[in-house]
């Protein structure tokens, strides 16, 4: 399938490892420009040269930023417009982890919630001048199901699906989607569930067992679910919550 992506541009807010970088990687090759963001400025740089590599394509751009930090959130999303020449798809992928102390939920909140938030006040005028625009908000399904930990985790993904409808029914007269993907357990090399699966290779057993699938998501089919809901091949899909489990959660939405 065709997702119709070349010659669009991309802003992936945590995009240098992980579901960010895997999103980042099919939509370059298939002919989209990215601009993407993370913390470490190594990483940032490994990523975009990566791109660029790959993709044939030298005007992907990438910059270190402190989401949760609202200047710094500001100035990657008005500095990668500029790069880019414009903006039709933004992909929230970033998370602040945030525990169940007072500083957790400060760092969910501003991270998972306000870095979204100012991310889309700031790209709005120049979502509006194109003629496929999509925002994306990688969520959780600890946003509907209690996983047996309390956090600020799940509250704060639960908070994005809210303000996600609000922009969908808002923006949508002006051409602008807006949707959350939620996955359940998801492996890739470095990624808290390989960190698990070394660690606690029993726990990580029965987590697979209990999946119908019978084993754990990839980063790569994350990628390519967020990819097609934010491209124009998806373009009916607009104030959605689309599980992305494998069936993890045995729950009708």
């Amino acid at each position: 399938m065709d997702l119709e992506v070349t010659g669009k541009k991309a802003l992936i807010l945590g995009g240098s490892r992980g579901i960010g970088w895997y999103t980042a990687q099919l939509l370059a090759n298939e002919g989209c420009t990215v601009g993407l963001c993370a913390r470490g400025a190594e990483g940032v740089e490994q990523a975009v040269a990566s791109l660029k590599e790959q993709s044939g394509n030298d005007g992907h751009y990438g910059a270190a930023a402190d989401l949760s930090d609202g200047a710094a959130t500001r100035r990657f999303v008005s500095d990668a417009i500029s790069a880019l020449g414009g903006v039709d798809m933004l992909i929230h992928n970033a998370s602040g982890f945030g525990d169940g102390s007072e500083e957790g939920w400060e760092r969910s909140f501003q991270v998972d919630m306000m870095a979204g938030v100012r991310a889309v006040e700031e790209a709005l005028p120049a979502l509006k001048e194109s003629s496929a625009a999509s925002i994306t908000f990688v969520g959780s399904m600890a946003s509907k199901f209690y996983f047996g930990n309390r956090s600020s985790y799940g509250p704060a993904k639960a908070a994005m699906r809210a303000y996600a409808n609000e922009l969908a029914q808002e923006f949508g007269r002006d051409g602008i989607r807006a949707n959350v993907i939620s996955p359940g357990a998801v492996w890739f090399p470095g990624g808290s569930w390989d960190q698990r699966k070394q660690q606690m290779p029993d726990f990580y057993a029965k987590v697979e067992k209990r999946i119908p699938l019978g084993r754990l998501g990839t980063g790569e089919e994350l990628g390519r679910i967020i990819s097609f809901v934010a491209s124009p091949a998806g373009m009916w899909i607009n104030a959605a919550h689309i599980v992305a489990d494998g069936g993890q959660v045995a729950a009708v939405d």
